[in-house]
């Protein structure tokens, strides 16, 4: 540290004035030297410390700043603990299979015909295929399933509440026309699936029976109606047969009408020819395509891909924006860079979208390849049986022919009306050929009862773990987990009232601030070896000390003082280091310096200075050595330490009877300018009062952001009502503003 020339802090005085001019104070007649009581009355009186119960916001922060380590770490475990136990808490969501139908309206005739349902009755159909599979009796056979029955949330169901346990789970849900979801939502999706998939089962069971009986009422009806139209052909026939014979006979006549029949036949066969050719020209391509494995894609099922495709709806928003942006940049000239560069974007966004859908495409390639080939073995399996079901007519309808003819060759036909008897039969035989064409779609249906009802998606599990739900409950509970403790650790910061600063001390205590000390380092910066660092926090050290040191002096000239004790209210506030550093401060500025140590209950002060802990001050108060044997020098100049010694219930007993202390103090005042008595802290216990009440003053050491306003309160209360003076506060742990206080003014001076 160093050593200031005397004139730098006190004004010349007398050779007789003693060492750089300071001059002990007078002793008293009987040798000793009088007290002085010196206090230092605040201003106003302190408000009481801790008084508030709700602290403001700038407190809160204050005080947290001081304990955020701390907060933190107990606020991530706590904030770890709250989100694990919110998330282990939730429960999962409700797991969904699902499979999906398709109820055809029109069974399309692959040359183009079709047998459609009336919109009205196809709803009405579906509405009816709702409430069905929504019924007890439905549900009732589904449950009577001995897969089903022997699952264990049925099984644990009364018998009669069952078919309600799965009523609840059911959603049928209409998507469109002809596609219709089934649905069930639960807590087992394996057992659900077994539900779903027998319900499926069941049902298309059912309905494939329910069709077959209204196509044979239907068939039997359509039969019975041909009979019909045939009797009344027939009827009408042997009429004319009787009205060419009341007429005499007409051959020609009569060949012309059989020509007619003939000819109407053979055209019926040719279309029934062609359309054999054509269903077999059909199921032959058909047939084709399945042996390539070359399926083109149906447009529906890729809109569908695209629709849920992220990267392609991405792709489409980024398209619009492009487009947009196009048109906007039409309003500039042909060949302007913001109109050329527009019109790239639509066009690198146009390859975009369509590379996106590629990769869409590319994802459900097999999915849309299994759909493809289901719905082309439906359709070539109708063709084949359209194809049969031709054969068969060309058969029957060769056969009518045959027998035209050889009718022709045989019959002798009178004359008639023959223009009246075409007009007559006309509607019969259109009516014959309508009934005809309804019988043989019918028995095309009839031979493809699945064809009404497809699977299209077989009952598939989709499990939810509530995951998003979980996520955001447990973010939610970890986030307020952490302010929680970081609220309450503020809080309760700020209830123990630390010290945050030199104002706080002023205002709330009432104390003057006689000094500042700085922070200590980390030990990692002193560790690091930043040499420029530590030699500018040494600089601020000594200048600090120095300056305190200077305030001291003044008041030990002006009012007669040189014994003075360094305390604190509790233990780690600082006092130690403070008497150390003021007593070597004052022994470089040519003062003849001691140190007393009387924290003997936890004595640290000969660690410092690296001199043996006994002989000490407890020795010399229990007259076991005398004075000169426990006086050690160290090894700054001017500066001696009288170490604490071993402590005992004697030397207790001693320090409270006062004379042994006081005898100390007198023949310390007589040998050394200054005494800087180390004393225990105060709250503790009563060894500093018991040496205070023998010292000139007292100077009450804080350490920022470590001691508490009501303890030093407490503490310096108990000083005042025992009238010892006390000269001030010295305040540690100070991080000083170097550029505000300008310590870069200043170079180090050489020893």
């Amino acid at each position: 540290m160093p050593r200031p020339t005397p004139g730098d802090h006190y004004p010349s005085q007398p050779a007789s004035a003693g060492v750089n001019g300071y001059t002990p104070p007078p002793a008293a007649a009987n040798g000793q030297y009088a007290p002085n009581p010196f206090a230092i009355a605040s201003p106003t009186a302190p408000p009481p410390a801790g008084g508030r119960a709700l602290p403001t916001i700038g407190e809160l922060l204050s005080a947290f700043k001081r304990r955020w380590p701390l907060a933190l770490m107990i606020g991530v475990v706590v904030a770890g603990l709250l989100a694990a136990a919110i998330w282990l808490a939730m429960p999962s969501g409700k797991h969904r299979v699902q499979a999906t139908l398709q109820f055809k309206s029109t069974l399309t005739n692959l040359l183009g015909g079709n047998t459609d349902l009336n919109q009205d009755q196809f709803d009405k159909q579906m509405e009816g295929h709702k409430k069905y599979m929504e019924s007890k009796d439905f549900l009732d056979k589904v449950v009577g399933d001995s897969k089903v029955s022997a699952l264990p949330s049925i099984a644990a169901a009364p018998a009669e509440e069952r078919a309600n346990v799965i009523r609840a789970m059911f959603t049928f849900k209409r998507e469109s026309p002809e596609i219709v979801t089934l649905t069930l939502n639960g807590d087992d999706p394996d057992e659900m699936k077994v539900i779903l998939d027998t319900m499926v089962t069941e049902y298309i069971a059912k309905g494939v029976s329910d069709e077959k009986r209204d196509r044979k009422k239907t068939l039997a009806d359509l039969e019975k109606s041909l009979e019909d139209v045939q009797t009344k052909i027939d009827t009408k026939l042997k009429a004319m047969q009787e009205k060419r014979a009341a007429a005499g006979g007409n051959d020609e006549v009569a060949r012309s009408l059989m020509a007619s029949r003939i000819s109407t036949t053979e055209g019926a066969l040719n279309r029934a020819r062609g359309d054999a050719t054509n269903f077999k020209g059909v199921r032959d391509q058909l047939n084709s395509q399945l042996l390539d494995g070359n399926f083109p894609n149906d447009p529906a099922d890729l809109e569908e891909v695209f629709k849920t495709s992220t990267q392609v709806a991405e792709k489409q928003k980024l398209l619009a924006d492009a487009r947009k942006r196009a048109k906007q940049a039409e309003a500039f000239v042909a060949g302007d860079p913001a109109r050329v560069e527009a019109e790239a974007g639509v066009k690198a966004a146009e390859k975009a979208i369509a590379n996106a859908q590629t990769d869409a495409v590319s994802g459900v390639a097999d999915t849309l390849k299994a759909k493809q080939k289901i719905r082309i073995n439906i359709r070539m399996n109708d063709a084949d049986q359209s194809y049969q079901l031709n054969q068969k007519l060309v058969q029957e309808l060769q056969r009518q022919l045959d027998e035209l003819v050889e009718e022709q060759k045989k019959s002798k036909y009178n004359s008639f009306d023959v223009k009246t008897a075409e007009k007559d039969l006309e509607p019969l035989e259109k009516s014959k050929a309508d009934l005809t064409k309804q019988k043989n779609d019918l028995e095309l249906i009839e031979r493809n009862t699945s064809a009404r009802i497809v699977v299209i998606d077989k009952p598939e599990i989709y499990k939810n773990f509530n995951l998003k739900q979980k996520s955001i409950f447990a973010t939610i509970a970890a986030v307020a987990g952490l302010l929680a403790v970081c609220l309450l650790v503020s809080y309760v910061e700020w209830r123990n009232r630390r010290v945050d600063g030199v104002d706080q001390v002023v205002a709330e205590l009432g104390m003057r601030v006689i000094g500042t000390i700085p922070a200590f380092p980390s030990r990692a910066a002193l560790r690091s070896g930043e040499t420029g660092a530590n030699q500018n926090w040494r600089f601020i050290l000594n200048e600090s000390v120095n300056s305190t040191r200077t305030m001291l002096l003044h008041t030990a000239r002006t009012q007669q003082m040189q014994v003075i004790l360094v305390t604190s209210a509790m233990q780690g506030e600082g006092k130690t280091s403070l008497s150390s550093q003021l007593a070597t401060s004052m022994a470089t500025a040519g003062l003849r310096t001691v140190i007393l140590d009387c924290d003997m209950r936890n004595p640290s002060m000969q660690k410092l200075f690296d001199v043996p802990v006994a002989p000490g001050c407890a020795e010399i108060l229990l007259q076991e050595i005398d004075i000169s044997d426990a006086v050690q020098q160290t090894s700054v100049p001017n500066l001696s330490i009288i170490p604490a010694g071993q402590c005992n219930h004697r030397v207790i007993a001693a320090l409270a009877q006062g004379h042994p202390i006081e005898a100390l103090l007198n023949r310390l005042r007589g040998q050394f300018d200054i005494i800087i008595v180390d004393s225990c802290p105060i709250l503790p216990v009563a060894d500093t009062l018991l040496v205070a009440q023998h010292v000139d003053g007292v100077v009450f050491s804080i350490l920022q952001d470590v001691s508490q306003l009501p303890k030093v309160q407490d503490a310096s209360e108990r000083l005042l009502q025992l009238n010892i003076p006390l000269l001030g506060a010295v305040v540690n742990g100070i991080k000083p503003d170097i550029q505000a206080y300008g310590y870069n003014y200043v170079k180090q001076l050489p020893a």
